[in-house]
């Protein structure tokens, strides 16, 4: 993947999750609005701690943890084989979502979050979440799927085969 590309795409997660989060703020209720009646909603939350609202009290430690990871995915995405098209993904996708995070910690202190799956009686099924947290969560899926399918030389695996033939048995 060409340099352009991969931060044209961190770049494309982080300004939709502001545009989104911004958009939400302004036409979206406090108590939210339902868009699948009974599954899911855009419910407006500001969560100050990490992932599932873990780790509340220290929101500041989140913003170190941010700016050193988004080192990290860059530094890693120096170093890449230059043919690892998924990883390069997987990297920009990771990016963009710690990148549209940090932005609302280092400006507002918290997170904003509204994507709600409920069900019908309202009991929350995932937590609330936003764009970046989804870039986030498939660039993990797709860190999965190269390690469990993909083999070093960037060959798929067979699904069933317990090992390939440049690794040892």
């Amino acid at each position: 993947m060409r340099t352009v590309t991969f931060y044209l795409i961190a770049a494309v997660v982080a300004v939709a999750d502001q545009i989104s989060k911004w958009s939400v703020d302004r036409s979206i209720p406090s108590y939210g609005r339902p868009v699948i009646p009974g599954l899911f909603s855009l419910t407006p939350t500001h969560n100050p701690g990490g992932a599932f609202s873990l780790f509340q009290a220290h929101p500041s430690v989140f913003v170190i943890v941010a700016v050193c990871a988004i080192v990290m995915l860059i530094g890693a995405y120096a170093l890449r084989r230059h043919n690892d098209r998924l990883l390069c993904m997987a990297l920009a996708l990771a990016l963009g979502g710690a990148v549209g995070n940090l932005l609302d910690r280092a400006r507002f202190g918290y997170v904003r979050d509204f994507f709600h799956l409920h069900n019908p009686e309202g009991r929350t099924l995932w937590p609330i979440f936003n764009i970046a947290d989804s870039a986030i969560t498939v660039s993990v899926v797709l860190f999965l799927y190269r390690s469990v399918f993909v083999s070093r030389a960037g060959e798929r695996r067979h699904p069933d085969a317990s090992f390939t033939a440049d690794e040892p048995r």
